[in-house]
């Protein structure tokens, strides 16, 4: 399974590392992340506000 997890705070890195944990998930995207989910997630330069940006990213993803 591929997830994209919108945002780049704490509960967001919590989240991702999380997921990063599970044998279910494939690969993680966040939009727009931080430098601590780099190497255990794929960083995308999308603005969490930007809700067109945010479908065609999960629209490419996919």
């Amino acid at each position: 399974m591929k997830v994209l997890v919108i945002g780049g705070g704490g509960r967001e890195h919590a989240l991702v590392w999380a997921l990063s944990k599970s044998k279910l998930v494939e690969e993680i995207h966040v939009a727009p992340g931080n430098a601590g989910m780099r190497g255990v997630a794929f960083l995308h330069s999308v603005h969490s506000e930007g809700t067109e940006e945010i479908l065609d990213l999960a629209t490419q993803i996919d």
